[in-house]
């Protein structure tokens, strides 16, 4: 992905996914420069859903990506990142127990065998719905009575660099699927092949 934006159009608002940096969603106009004729985007109202922490999200050796890998599949003889992945401590298998719990199951729209990548973007604009109390779980940090928007990001193996869908599973707090084909060569990714076995048939000899 980059640093590039993948945006989804949902009628009021169009929302944006911008890799280590953003998730917002906004409401923009197109107006015509009467000198150049040329269209540009104001926007006129937005939210931010939730920001890139480096210091939480790169704080970690590569080694420890497979645990925020979720459904993987796998069996621990097709690859050293899975073997490994399975032999962290129970501190570690209880915080990936927590992030099966936000993301509830894999999209549909997944490919490859159907796992996910979860980041979360947090400390985002402050929502002060009159349902905040129920978001203060999943959510960010609570401010002056609201509580700061925040994204779960769940990558997946797609055809197309994707913003799939957009969900706001409680108040307050979204999921943004992103579809990623890089993915979809990744060993903790791919589709299991079906084994298959050669058969080979003789001529039974006349009696």
């Amino acid at each position: 992905l980059g640093n590039h934006c993948l945006q989804r159009n949902a009628g009021w608002w169009t929302y944006e996914f911008c890799h280590t940096r953003h998730a917002r969603e906004f409401h923009g106009t197109n107006v015509m420069d009467a000198t150049t004729g040329v269209s540009r985007q104001i926007v006129e109202e937005e939210h931010m859903m939730g920001v890139y922490k480096a210091e939480v999200h790169e704080s970690y050796p590569d080694i420890e990506e497979p645990d925020h890998v979720v459904n993987a599949t796998h069996s621990d003889g097709e690859d050293p990142l899975v073997v490994s992945s399975r032999k962290k401590n129970k501190a570690k298998a209880k915080k990936k127990e927590e992030a099966k719990k936000k993301v509830d199951s894999s999209p549909p729209e997944a490919g490859g065998n159907g796992s996910v990548f979860i980041q979360e973007y947090t400390d985002g604009l402050v929502c002060e719905d009159s349902d905040v109390a129920e978001s203060i779980i999943k959510g960010g940090n609570v401010v002056g009575g609201g509580i700061e928007r925040s994204t779960t990001v769940r990558f997946s193996c797609g055809k197309n660099y994707e913003l799939v869908r957009v969900n706001e599973d409680s108040t307050c707090h979204y999921i943004f699927d992103v579809a990623v084909p890089a993915l979809c060569s990744h060993p903790l990714f791919k589709a299991t092949l079906p084994k298959t076995q050669v058969v080979k048939c003789l001529p039974v000899p006349e009696q």
